[in-house]
């Protein structure tokens, strides 16, 4: 089993047959994005080598490759939205700082759903998150912006769950972990802005149909699946190590390798599911609205995004650790 200083490649373990392209704007929305992290965002690291070493893992990119057809004035509030996001989770996972404490944790989701809400005034930590969603919001239907609340604040949750259950001892079985990480992961608000399609938006019915919500059960599981595939190595040298390898190893006693062969099974196995449903779906009742050809598109590459990004990112990359294998 040879060592590599990169992720495992999803051409070779998970044989992914999605289509994959990125926004037209990428660059442009990469410059701008990284502009406004260390202009907004520096009280949220450590250090300037910090804020670097975030901005060299090409964030923005990834949410560029996961909503190309998403039109720029909503695209650009979403890539600092979703990066501003990903700091946090950083933060969380540092248990030498913020993600050391579950009060100081349970304080900044308080700040970071008061900045999102417009309740009162927050902490440059926070102001962030309040100057992303105040750019987002007028993209969003009245309801399409209540359920994002309630995803945004339960994604929060689940961060705090992780800090207070630190460590793969602190998980007991598949079925508990696997919900946990739907959440804290997969982001289901995510899903509800990739509602906003191309040119036309998916209606409220659509979005609420039971189909379509089993749909969207299916690409969470794909997310959070192709996260713990590739993050595992840089979760362990940072210290966090939340990934389904090392509960199933510690479960099950599976070897890392196998392990990671286990998971790619199951990622393609969600990936043709979703491929199954999204053609009925496309050929069934809610075939007339217009906007559901968008949503299915940005449900796909919501999916082929990480998948493709992973790989190549050094936010993955750990130089010389035996546990980022082939």
């Amino acid at each position: 089993m040879g060592v590599t200083t990169a992720a495992p490649s999803p051409k070779v373990l998970v044989h992914s047959v999605l289509p994959a392209r990125s926004h037209p704007e990428t660059e442009r929305l990469v410059t701008e994005s990284d502009a406004w992290i260390r202009r907004t965002t520096r009280p949220c690291f450590r250090d300037d080598a910090g804020m670097e070493k975030f901005l060299a893992g090409r964030i923005a990119e990834l949410c560029c490759a996961m909503l190309p057809g998403l039109p720029y004035p909503a695209m650009r509030p979403m890539c600092d939205l979703f990066q501003y996001i990903v700091v946090i989770d950083d933060a969380f996972g540092d248990s030498g700082w913020v993600g050391g404490s579950v009060h100081a944790s349970r304080q900044v989701v308080a700040q970071i759903m008061a900045a999102v809400t417009g309740w009162d005034s927050v902490p440059d930590t926070a102001a962030p998150a309040r100057d992303a969603v105040e750019r987002l919001r007028p993209h969003l239907t009245e309801a399409r912006w209540r359920r994002f609340v309630v995803d945004f604040e339960d994604m929060l949750d689940g961060y705090l769950l992780e800090v207070a259950t630190r460590g793969a001892d602190g998980l007991t079985d598949l079925g508990s972990y696997a919900e946990r990480r739907r959440v804290t992961v997969a982001m289901k608000w995510f899903l509800t802005v990739a509602e906003l399609g191309h040119d036309r938006p998916l209606s409220g019915e659509t979005a609420a149909d039971p189909e379509l919500r089993a749909l969207r059960e299916v690409v969470l599981d794909h997310l959070w699946l192709t996260n713990d595939l590739y993050s595992c190595a840089k979760e362990r040298r940072d210290g966090e190590y939340i990934s389904l390898i090392p509960l199933l190893q510690r479960l099950e006693g599976r070897s890392h390798q196998d392990c990671v062969e286990w998971i790619a099974g199951r990622v393609a196995e969600q990936e043709s599911l979703f491929l199954d449903r999204a053609a009925a779906l496309s050929h069934g009742r809610l075939a007339t609205d217009p906007g559901l050809p968008g949503y299915l598109d940005n449900l796909t590459h919501t999916m082929s995004g990480p998948l493709n990004w992973s790989p190549g990112t050094r936010r993955y990359q750990v130089p010389g650790d035996p546990h980022a294998t082939r």
